[in-house]
């Protein structure tokens, strides 16, 4: 099962690439400028926690708008309807709403369960992976899409889980692989330079959200033939 969803995410992802590398750019280009500067400027190196907190307040609150975007746009590939940068983007922002109180709702419950033991914070974690696909699939918000997630990952911990630690790995790697140079190169060292490196983390990362998609329609088509 893994293996058709990463690659029915990956010919999705590979077909789309030009609105969702749009989609995230035109969202995300402006977020990490604004980041890296205060990174360079304001916070000071050593201050990685004020980093972190402000990358975390920038995701919630403007990178949810491209993670629909994205998701919009696996979806409607999904139905044969390839989605135009107008259409996805506005989507994203037509979802923000629900995007954001889902988060919330989803963040107090991870923050909860990771207070009472790293098991179960890890369960809920993965129990809840789909909630934003099902966010703009289904057109249903906080502790209705909480409720979904769990419905169509029951009896599926571990596939799922597996798919997340892939996921992860894809994530981590390439993106290892753009940041490090500049950790270690001084020539390297400039905020415009840090900028574009996140910048393409961005990009990759939305295959994991096209992913996620392709996760959730495999296990809700499952679902429904059972």
């Amino acid at each position: 099962m893994i293996s058709i969803i990463l690659s029915d995410a990956w010919r999705l992802f590979r077909e789309r690439f030009a609105v969702i590398a749009a989609i995230v750019v035109v969202v995300w280009l402006p977020c990490e400028l604004l980041s890296s500067y205060l990174d360079a400027f304001v916070f000071g190196p050593d201050d990685i926690r004020k980093s972190i907190r402000f990358a975390q307040l920038l995701d919630n609150f403007v990178g949810i708008i491209a993670t629909a975007g994205v998701t919009f746009v696996a979806l409607t590939s999904r139905s044969g309807q390839p989605a135009t940068f107008g259409s996805a983007i506005g989507a994203g922002f037509g979802a923000w709403g629900r995007m954001w109180w889902t988060r919330f709702l989803s963040g107090i419950a991870l923050l909860f369960a990771f207070l009472l033991l790293i098991i179960p914070g890890v369960y809920l974690l993965t129990r809840l992976c789909f909630i934003e696909s099902i966010v703009v699939a289904e057109r249903i918000s906080g502790s209705e899409a909480m409720r979904r997630s769990f419905e169509i990952t029951k009896d599926r911990f571990w596939p799922t889980f597996r798919l997340g630690l892939v996921l992860l790995l894809f994530l981590v790697l390439p993106c290892a692989v753009v940041i490090l140079p500049t950790a270690f190169i001084p020539a390297l060292d400039h905020w415009l330079i840090d900028a574009a490196s996140q910048l393409i983390c961005d990009v990759i990362g939305a295959f994991t959200t096209v992913a996620l998609f392709c996760g959730y329609h495999a296990y809700s088509n499952e679902q429904g033939n059972a």
